[in-house]
């Protein structure tokens, strides 16, 4: 019985094919008459649009994102819609759907910041300011979540029919991008370095593409081996899927001087499969192979395809390490749960975040030993807990518990060890989390995310030098990570690299136009040097897309009052954020200098010692008293907190988003012993000038680095350099002016 069920639910599967064809040309019938948008003229038969000059190929996703925008007559449709409807039945990140209105805007010259044709409507979908002029007059889209052309309805209830009680499923895409080159960070190219691109699927079904995607994905980890094979990582490899790009125009943005390409067929349990091996620089095919295996042997097929790589790139190189496999189950349906699990956890939201949970729990039960899917558990749970849908305890149980089953499948598995760093990181275990992180470096020094993870530990622990190193070589093996393009930006910003972090933070933005880290960062740097204008614009971009509690953009909303001299408005945001093990240092300095503009730093100051008592080893809240003590004329009390932390503590050292702000700890350090008579001082004044010296502010407006310069001049007795600082119109026209009244180095030494 249950094979003739199987039978029945295969010849359905075969049966809503065949419609589907019928009902996707019908319904591209209706599509294919020419209209305007603006200057541009649109040819939906021809893929292309026309703005009289030349004519322009668009991607196919691209013309199906347009048709359905156009359709919608000027009216919000809906990212669930578009999904639904450009998509069909995959599971899609957010972000892809970005990166194609993105695309779309490059094509039609539509500025995305004063969009003139595609507009995005905040937390809701698209809508077209240009009206299409066609004769697309079939049906409109008028509800911006549900309603349907009326063609569409007639074609999803024949649909329907044929569909009850076939199950379907979706998958992802990774994200399309158009980014030049020389904006990706440049591999060793003596080297040989190889980019695996998505295989391409010739089976409507739509578990064939995911395992089409597995098939590639084990591919790009069993090439990692090879010592000197730079190999690019799976979310740069796919970015570029189905936008029809030429061999020179991938391995050129890639930066890569190999190309695997591949494609897969599936007739019944028999897979074939067809992989080349090409050389970028005159475009050969080294090698062309073709494999027909039925489905069981595919993690076989996996390591030949690797080692008739190996073989060609790296000849002496003859075996694969053994430790180095992954482990899947190779009979059963836990390998499709896993692989389903993985295409929801990608979209990051909750809801599918959850769901990806559900295919990974049905994967481990049908597969008690399946380490990689206990891995995936562990940090999934882990990803609910940072959106606080997880109680710490539940998390951290459930969390360690999938690991240790994972170690004790396979006690060598670097992602493992790496999940094991995340959860000790997420509560505040960083001698356990860099013990972890070290670990799996040592089993896979190729491994990204524990190179990222790493970064992030040290970046938290305030040592960028370091953790830029990290999230460089994260970036190397994934050039179109949003979020390490992030890190390395803000890195950059926090060492003073200005030029740098400015231009890393633009590709971040070009990467991923509406994710709203890389929109905070630059408006954080043009909001230091002195860009209003810029930075509102990016603080606006940035509300539009994050919940209004969230807590990242209530931080970032706290400092932009705060800079506009809205103090109240500065304090009420930050009384939202709970302190966590008695707050980060920039909460705790952003809260010293609402205090000292109001002259009421005594009640903040019976505050933080109250708070350092609590949390003795927290040397933010040292830092801190040290500041406030030094601004309360103080400076035995001050010098007292600030020498508990100097000898290891990076605020001292060289972060220029503390200096920003016109602070320096340095400086006040060295008026403290100027007043004691102490020869420290001139110790001090040499870790300021080279601190200063290490920036790269020649282009930037940089008031608050004015006043510390003024500082350091005025206590190296040359108050006339000095007086050029403090009456710079930047120092002038500063909304934080009033620091320099306040401070008491620059009152004692100007008296």
């Amino acid at each position: 019985m249950e094979n003739l069920w199987v039978d029945i639910y295969l010849r359905a599967i075969l049966l809503v094919n065949r419609i589907s064809t019928i009902l996707i040309g019908w319904v591209l019938s209706r599509m294919l008459k020419e209209f305007y948008l603006g200057k541009w003229q649109v040819f939906p038969s021809e893929q292309s649009v026309s703005n009289g000059k030349e004519r322009i190929k668009l991607e196919p996703k691209a013309m199906d994102l347009l048709i359905v925008l156009a359709r919608a007559e000027g009216e919000v449709v809906s990212r669930e819609f578009i999904f639904e409807q450009v998509w069909k039945n995959q599971i899609i990140a957010d972000h892809v759907l970005y990166n194609l209105i993105a695309n779309l805007r490059k094509v039609l010259e539509d500025d995305p910041h004063h969009p003139q044709i595609i507009i995005t409507v905040p937390k809701k979908g698209y809508r077209l300011l240009a009206q299409a002029e066609s004769p697309l007059q079939q049906g409109n889209i008028t509800d911006e979540k549900t309603d349907k052309p009326s063609w569409l309805k007639s074609a999803l209830v024949l649909s329907v029919l044929v569909l009850v009680g076939v199950l379907s499923w979706r998958f992802y895409q990774t994200d399309k991008i158009t980014l030049d080159s020389a904006d990706i960070k440049t591999k060793n190219q003596s080297a040989p370095s190889i980019a695996v691109l998505p295989f391409d699927v010739f089976h409507s079904q739509v578990d064939t593409q995911y395992f089409a995607d597995g098939l590639v994905e084990e591919i790009i980890h069993q090439l990692t081996v090879i010592p000197d094979l730079a190999v690019t990582a799976r979310t740069s490899s796919f970015a570029f899927r189905d936008q029809g790009l030429d061999i020179q125009a991938l391995a050129h943005k890639l930066n890569v001087n190999y190309l695997l390409e591949g494609s897969v067929r599936k007739d019944q349990n028999i897979l074939r499969i067809t992989v080349q091996l090409i050389k970028v620089e005159d475009s050969t095919h080294l090698w062309s192979k073709v494999f027909n295996v039925e489905e069981q042997e595919i993690f076989t097929l996996q390591q030949d395809i690797s080692l008739a790589v190996v073989q060609s790139l790296a000849p002496e190189y003859t075996l694969q390490s053994s430790g180095r496999l992954r482990k899947h189950p190779e009979l059963g349906d836990a390998y499709m749960h896993f692989l389903r699990g993985s295409a929801m956890a990608a979209k990051a939201t909750p809801e599918y975040i959850q769901k990806a949970l559900i295919e990974f729990e049905q994967a481990v039960a049908l597969q008690p030993d399946y380490a990689l899917a206990h891995i995936a558990i562990g940090m999934n749970k882990m990803v609910l807990y940072q959106y606080r849908l997880l109680a710490p305890e539940v998390a951290r149980s459930s969390t360690q518990k999938a690991i240790d089953i994972a170690l004790g499948v396979d006690q060598f598995m670097p992602v493992a060890f790496a999940a094991q760093g995340l959860l000790h990181i997420n509560f505040g275990e960083f001698e356990q989390a860099e013990k972890a992180f070290l670990t799996a470096l040592e089993l896979d020094p190729k491994l990204a995310l524990a190179h990222h993870n790493y970064g992030y530990l040290l970046w938290i622990q305030d040592n960028h030098s370091k953790a830029l190193n990290h999230f460089n070589i994260a970036l190397a093996h994934n050039p179109m990570s949003a979020i390490t393009n992030f890190a390395v930006a803000d890195s950059l910003f926090v060492k003073g690299q200005l030029s740098a972090a400015l231009k890393q933070f633009q590709h971040c933005v070009a990467l991923l136009p509406d994710y709203p880290a890389c929109h905070l960062g630059l408006a954080n740097l043009y909001r230091f040097t002195m860009q209003a204008d810029k930075t509102l614009e990016h603080m606006d971009f940035a509300r539009q897309q994050l919940p209004e509690k969230n807590i990242y953009m209530i931080t970032a909303d706290a400092v932009d009052y705060f800079h506009r001299g809205e103090y109240d408005a500065a304090w009420q945001k930050q009384e939202q954020v709970a302190l966590v093990k008695g707050g980060g240092y920039l909460e705790h300095q952003l809260k010293s200098l609402i205090y000292l503009h109001n002259d009421e730093l005594n009640i903040w100051l019976q505050e933080l010692e109250f708070l350092a008592q609590q949390w003795p080893e927290n040397s933010s809240l040292k830092m801190a008293l040290g500041l406030n003590y030094y601004f309360s004329n103080d400076c035995a009390r001050s010098l007292m907190h600030y020498e508990s932390v100097i000898s290891d503590d990076a605020y001292l050292r060289g972060k220029f988003n503390v200096m920003a702000w016109g602070i320096s700890h340095l400086a006040n350090m060295a008026f403290c012993y100027c007043q004691q008579g102490s020869e420290k001082e001139q110790q001090m004044l040499a870790l300021l000038e080279a601190q200063i010296n290490q920036y790269d502010l020649e282009n930037f407006d940089t008031p608050g680095a004015d006043l510390v310069k003024a500082k350091l001049l005025l206590l190296t007795n040359e108050p006339d350099l000095a007086k050029v600082y403090l009456e710079s119109h930047p120092l002038q026209t500063w909304q934080l002016n009033w620091l320099v009244d306040k401070d008491p180095a620059i009152g004692f030494l100007t008296d």
